[in-house]
């Protein structure tokens, strides 16, 4: 028999090992994607773009069995996350096909460890441990029992013939739930999971292998009556000798607001400053919200416990002009809260930007507070004995900051889109004669004529 040419027989041992490759048989899979391959988006904001690359320095991964118990968790840091395509891969060995998972992330800055080794109010995480249920987990904002403020170092003390429960609701509860949120440094931001996507095997190109797609645009928005509208999913199911993919959406919690005191001053003499001038210090800025804890669903817990935040940092800037130029002087604040939420939005009540104090009293919202100091003491202010010079209904007036575009989303889907905020309180002649928002590139007067509040300054 004639033996075969070393060419041909080199062809034909090509033909074969096309024809088993992982695309044609399911016996040997050594060199093809199978398992569980996760990656991640943050574009669930006001520009509508991935910027997970850019914000997220780490993140951890949680699955859940179908019984919801925690099965397995995986972590990555910036240098894993600060590309497009990162993601996270599970075995078949460390998570069998044939079963539904529930996924979950919560992301920072920073890697966890390193969040906690910096200054100031720190989130935690409770409920993560293997075997952990997936409600039992809870992320809490540090706000310990030796942070506790009694009622009147958060509201003083009103007049004898008025309650105080009059002047503001928190203070009907008990003086230990109030707790001042350490402000030594800026809080680390935190993201936790929106929504859950999975893309078919056959529809991944083959030259992608393992690497993930460009995530899906999140899908996921409020109603106007609101109602939650997501394509998204609450389980992924894994296929065995084949390879699923999914992508989690990321909501960021952590707003930061920077609010200014400005002074014009247009009758000045010497061209110094006088009668109108103001200083960080003279004031007190307050954000009271009741958002300690987070839970597994992203939703806010524990009711009673009232978070006082103050700011990070605090400065004074001057400006002295001549001739027609107005002199100035600011007042600038810069405060880290957690998620905000826009509580009975229906309520007449919470309709106004500019809260009285018997609007202040039927408000369930994050309230901004400015109040005027004497020294060290706490200052009574106008024709009563409160030192509040402004209240301000804060999800109402920041969610007033909408373009025309952004009007379609709910108040909470743009409150949770958007993430950096500017108030400034335009005074004079000692009064605040105006409120300007301003988001981007955009400014924003808040009409409040009907609403006047004119506590001097």
């Amino acid at each position: 028999m004639k033996r075969p040419k070393l060419k041909s027989w080199l062809i034909a041992l090509a033909v074969v090992g096309a024809l088993s490759s992982c695309d044609a048989i399911m016996e040997d899979r050594d060199d093809c994607p199978t398992g569980l391959y996760v990656t991640f988006v943050y574009d669930y904001n006001i520009q509508r773009a991935d910027m997970l690359k850019d914000h997220v320095g780490g993140l951890t991964l949680y699955v859940y069995d179908e019984s919801d118990r925690l099965v397995a968790s995986k972590t990555i840091g910036a240098g894993q996350l600060s590309k497009y395509g990162s993601y996270i891969h599970f075995t078949e060995g460390e998570l069998p096909p044939g079963h539904d998972y529930r996924l979950m992330a919560v992301a920072m800055q920073k890697d966890w460890n390193a969040a906690l080794a910096t200054p100031g109010a720190k989130y935690r995480q409770t409920g993560n441990s293997a075997g952990s249920e997936w409600s039992q987990f809870f992320i809490d904002l540090d706000h310990t029992a030796t942070a506790a403020a009694s009622r009147a170092a958060v509201l003083p003390q009103q007049s004898a013939s008025r309650s105080r429960a009059a002047v503001f609701p928190h203070q009907t509860r008990s003086a230990a739930n109030y707790y001042y949120v350490s402000n030594a440094a800026p809080l680390d931001t935190l993201w936790h999971t929106l929504d859950t996507y999975t893309t078919p095997a056959d529809s991944m190109p083959k030259t992608m292998y393992p690497a993930m797609l460009t995530p899906a645009k999140t899908d996921y928005t409020w109603q106007r009556d609101g109602s939650i509208k997501s394509s998204g999913q609450e389980r992924v199911r894994i296929v065995q000798d084949e390879p699923t993919y999914a992508t989690l959406s990321l909501i960021r919690d952590t707003k930061h607001l920077n609010v200014t005191l400005r002074a014009l001053n247009y009758n000045l003499s010497n061209n110094t400053l006088e009668d109108n001038y103001v200083n960080d210090e003279d004031y007190t800025v307050e954000i009271i919200d009741n958002n300690s804890q987070l839970d597994c669903h992203n939703n806010l817990t524990k009711p009673a416990d009232t978070l006082v935040y103050r700011p990070y940092q605090q400065w004074t800037t001057t400006f002295v002009g001549s001739g027609d130029v107005p002199s100035e002087s600011a007042a600038h604040y810069d405060l880290m809260f957690n998620r905000l939420i826009y509580k009975n939005a229906s309520v007449e009540n919470d309709k106004y930007a500019i809260l009285n104090e018997e609007d202040i009293a039927k408000a369930k919202n994050a309230v901004l507070i400015i109040r005027k100091k004497n020294g060290n003491a706490l200052e009574p202010v106008g024709n009563n004995d409160s030192d509040i010079i402004f209240a301000i209904n804060l999800p109402y007036i920041l969610s007033s900051g909408r373009t025309w575009v952004e009007r379609y989303y709910h108040y909470q889907e743009y409150l949770d889109r958007e993430y950096d905020y500017r108030l400034q309180f335009i005074i004079r002649g000692g009064h605040v004669d105006e409120i300007q928002l301003f988001l981007g590139t955009h400014v924003h007067i808040i009409p409040w004529a009907l609403r006047q509040q004119h506590e001097e300054f």
